[in-house]
């Protein structure tokens, strides 16, 4: 009885051993001759991230990279915006892949690959985001600003799920405190090619327009204008329904609006590390003839140390009618924050 008590568990820790083995033996092949093995994370913006024992997580340049092996099964992602699963053999080619799916072998240049998704990847591992935290203070006008914001998303194989939030208080004293929230939440579908379709929902307040609070929601599709493994531009157009209550109102009124958005996004992946993004949302009423809403914000990420970045936002919000009694149509600022990138 010790004896096969014995036995199985040998058996045991050589099936955990093989189990641990099998998950990380993706091969990296350098263009400087060296190889790395480990387990293949995510390829995105031009970055490869891989799991290895000896150095924990390492980030590898697609150029860098001469070729991979992997017998796991991806998601890959090209330029074009086609997408096709399979795994990953080794090429004879600098800088190429041999995709191997269910009905071909085709050679990939990682120059043509925008991302690289593990299909079996675990829940936790598909969620990624970010959050700031900026405190400011404007001696001149006697102004303390506070700001978090951050985003949350879960990506599987066709469809992403994305929580953004920003809150942003401003207390100036004896006019009291002036409050900007928003929350919105999106459920994104990538369709063939570079379409995608999307359903949000988003909350809303702005004391500086009038706003008490804010809840729309609706369909919108959206096409890749340009996306490369540094950069990313794309519009999108849909229609939003709302419920809205002004400061100086009793009651809330609901309202149907279009949406035209226009959304930049680039990324350095050389040390130091910086994210840029700006967009520009445009919401044309259709219930309230000439009412017209803008959104614009620019941001700019610089890394200072592994994962921890110093950020720089810009935004302006307009409302050409932000209700009777209110004098102020835009309300923008700058936000200095630092945040943490997981």
């Amino acid at each position: 009885m010790k004896i096969q008590k014995w036995i199985a568990g040998i058996a045991l820790y050589l099936a955990c051993a093989s189990f641990a083995y099998s998950q990380k033996n993706d091969t990296i092949y350098l263009v400087n001759g060296d190889h790395i093995t480990g387990e293949i994370k995510n390829f995105d913006k031009g970055l490869l991230l891989l799991s290895t024992d000896a150095m924990k997580k390492v980030n590898i340049e697609y150029e860098d990279i001469n070729t991979i092996y992997s017998k796991k099964n991806y998601e890959f992602r090209t330029k074009s915006g086609y997408r096709y699963y399979g795994y990953m053999l080794q090429s004879k080619s600098i800088g190429t892949i041999e995709l191997v799916t269910s009905e071909d072998t085709i050679p990939k240049p990682l120059w043509d690959i925008v991302h690289i998704f593990p299909i079996n990847k675990r829940f936790w591992q598909r969620i990624d985001g970010s959050v700031d935290l900026g405190v400011n203070y404007t001696k001149s006008i006697d102004v303390f600003q506070y700001s978090l914001n951050g985003y949350v998303s879960y990506r599987s194989s066709n469809v992403s799920t994305r929580l953004d939030y920003t809150s942003i208080f401003s207390d100036s004293g004896s006019e009291g405190i002036a409050k900007n929230n928003n929350v919105g939440l999106n459920v994104t579908r990538y369709l063939p090619n570079k379409w995608f379709a999307r359903f949000q929902v988003d909350y809303q307040q702005n004391t500086e327009l009038n706003l008490d609070h804010r809840i729309q929601s609706g369909p919108a599709g959206g096409y890749d204008l340009i996306r490369t493994t540094p950069m990313r531009l794309y519009v999108m157009a849909g229609v939003l329904v709302n419920r809205e209550k002004l400061i100086d109102a009793t009651e809330t009124t609901e309202n149907v609006e279009a949406l035209l958005s226009l959304q930049y996004y680039w990324y350095q992946y050389r040390h130091p590390k910086v994210d840029f993004t700006t967009g520009l949302n445009v919401y044309p009423s259709f219930t309230n003839a000439g009412r017209v809403r803008l959104e614009f914000n620019i941001n700019a990420k610089y890394e200072i140390v592994t994962d921890v970045f110093l950020s720089l936002t810009y935004y302006n919000n307009y409302d050409n009618e932000p209700g009777e009694g209110n004098s102020s149509q835009n309300d923008s600022n700058f936000i200095a924050s630092l945040g943490y990138t997981f």
